[in-house]
């Protein structure tokens, strides 16, 4: 009644029928997936939700661990509408505590058979449900090695990143007082992240994952997208993808492993919840074990591969050439104190550090992510990148116009909807938006007339987001940036805002400002039938992304839905 809405033009509004939502209303059962829904469609706050929850459940819900703003909520809300509800397959939108903020009615039909629970529901918490209900192992089939330790290793590399987060905090002590969970985070994570580093973290994404669906065992296409907007804020889209829109069914029919199974067969695990409780609390270790409380810290991270390398502590800061001393070093790999981030090189040669390993260091370091390892990756990037777009810009899966840029903004692949909304633009073997997107807006002389507001709404948003990449990358910019830059310092009126109104954007916010301009709506001229003589304006919603698999080369893509 708050919402000034009837019965029925509430029901048909949020898609329910006006029966079934009469019925709710008068106290006939209401199921979690409608519970979850309702709290947002009725725009409860977090009293009335935690009271709404209550009675559906029995049960009271833990509090969410993070605050969103208004104004974020609302771009996600919208970004959720392209990416999210026109998906057929599961999918799920995450905060970065892994809170579901938005799921379509695959995704709350896949678990519907998963117990109520107040914290541990995946409609509430997919993280929770893989670590700690019950349920978990039944429908995450091999659910230990196929998807517990992923899930660690990303919950491990979070809170090394935000370990005052009270909810990050939370679900470290809920680990530690189980210990199969305690091994393998004590243990399993530590020696992967220690091998692996960022390649352990991201992996995931692309992958196929054993899943129980209707009673039956399938291969899930797991894929996952960071929002841009919120790309600073840990949020993940997933997606699981099966049957038609995967990899089909499964044929290993065995039984799913037990949910308890006696802790890793690894030297010095903890057997039991209250060893692992003594570790969180910090009692002392031994040098060789992992941290207690993290999976692994730059301390131990160093004193591996300084091992393996055979170097002394006292040799080590000679051979790096580094100017620190030998005590330095030594308060390193203690834990008093961490190198900068311009010893992460020299010490990543004298270590012999893999290349994941070496920017997994360099993330633990400054707490921000490493310059990019070029504009596009090889052949196991190529293949995920082919397998994430058939679920993410395939026609089948994305009406809306949808194109996925490497880091140079090169089209990768787009759908049949983007080629048609851009089908008026003159051949180009450079330029053209089917080819590159930076390009096309910047150097193409059609785009000032197809974009409206060309120089404020798209060229300069465009160009700050250049500008951003060349800082973020200045010690080793890419030859393909570099030409790029060529190009504007060529052309004196696209350098005039280059080095005037970008300069003083990037002086600013600039470098926050994502150059499809998330969640905007922005105008285009597009042609009324089949010639270019007559253009009619229509406005699009924006929404843009990254590909997890393809964050380290600076992926992007980015839709344009057309508005009624």
């Amino acid at each position: 009644m708050e919402l000034g809405l009837t019965q029925e033009e509430f029901a048909q509004a949020h898609g329910f029928s006006i029966r079934a939502y009469g019925d709710m209303e008068n106290g006939g059962k209401i199921s979690m997936a409608a519970m979850y829904a309702l709290r947002e469609s009725l725009r409860m706050g977090p009293q009335a939700r935690a009271q709404f929850f209550r009675l559906v459940t029995g049960d009271a819900p833990s509090l969410r661990g993070l605050t969103v703003d208004e104004g974020l909520a609302r771009v996600s809300a919208k970004w959720a509408e392209i990416h999210l509800h026109n998906q057929q397959s599961p999918t799920v939108l995450m905060d970065g505590g892994w809170n579901a903020i938005h799921f379509n009615a695959a995704w709350a039909g896949l678990f519907e058979s998963v117990e109520p629970h107040p914290r541990d529901h995946p409609l509430d918490n997919p993280l929770r449900f893989c670590f700690f209900h019950p349920d978990a192992p039944r429908i995450f089939l091999d659910w230990e090695e196929g998807w517990l330790v992923t899930a660690m290793c990303q919950f491990a590399h979070h809170y090394d990143l935000n370990p005052d987060s009270e909810q990050l905090v939370e679900i470290r002590r809920r680990i530690s007082q189980d210990s199969l969970l305690e091994s393998v985070y004590v243990n399993r994570v530590s020696a992967e992240l220690t091998e692996r580093g960022v390649e352990r973290i991201i992996e995931g994404d692309g992958n196929d994952r054993p899943l129980l669906v209707d009673g039956r065992p399938h291969h899930a296409l797991l894929t996952v997208s960071i929002p841009w907007h919120a790309r600073e804020y840990g949020y993940q889209l997933l997606t699981l993808s099966y049957g038609n829109q995967g990899s089909g069914p499964a044929t290993d029919t065995a039984e799913p492993r037990p949910r308890r199974t006696s802790p890793a067969a690894q030297p010095g695990a903890d057997a039991t919840p209250a060893a692992a409780e003594a570790s969180f609390a910090g009692q002392a270790t031994r040098e060789e074990r992992p941290s207690p409380d993290r999976a692994v810290t730059i301390g131990q991270l160093l004193r591996e591969y300084r091992k393996r390398s055979g170097l002394t502590q006292e040799l080590l800061p000679r051979v790096t050439g580094l100017p620190v001393t030998f005590r330095t070093y030594r308060n390193w790999e203690a834990g008093r104190d961490q190198p900068r981030k311009e010893y992460v090189a020299p010490l990543a040669a004298a270590l012999k550090l893999p290349k994941s390993v070496e920017r997994f260091l360099y993330t633990m370091i400054t707490r921000g992510d490493p310059p990019t390892r070029g504009v596009r990756g090889g052949p196991i990037v190529e293949r995920a990148t082919k397998r994430w777009a058939r679920t993410h810009v395939d026609d089948r899966n994305q009406k809306a116009p949808t194109v996925l840029m490497d880091g140079a903004w090169n089209v990768l692949t787009c759908n049949d909807a983007y080629r048609a909304l851009f089908k008026h633009v003159p051949p180009d073997p450079l330029n053209h938006p089917t080819l590159n997107g930076f390009r096309y807006v910047v150097f193409h002389p059609d785009a000032r007339d197809t974009f409206a507001e060309w120089y404020e709404q798209w060229a300069v948003p465009y160009l700050v987001e250049f500008g951003a990449t060349l800082m973020r990358d200045r010690a080793a910019p890419h030859p393909e940036h570099l030409a790029l830059l060529s190009e504007l310092r060529a052309d004196p009126y696209l350098w005039s805002i280059y080095t005037g109104r970008v300069h003083t954007e990037l002086q600013g916010s600039g470098t926050a400002i994502g150059f499809e301009g998330d969640g905007d709506v922005r105008g285009m001229y597009l042609p009324a039938g089949g010639g270019d003589s007559e253009r009619i304006f229509q406005e699009v919603l924006v929404t843009a992304g990254v590909p997890l698999h393809g964050k380290e080369y600076g992926y992007q893509f980015c839709t344009l839905a057309l508005l009624a």
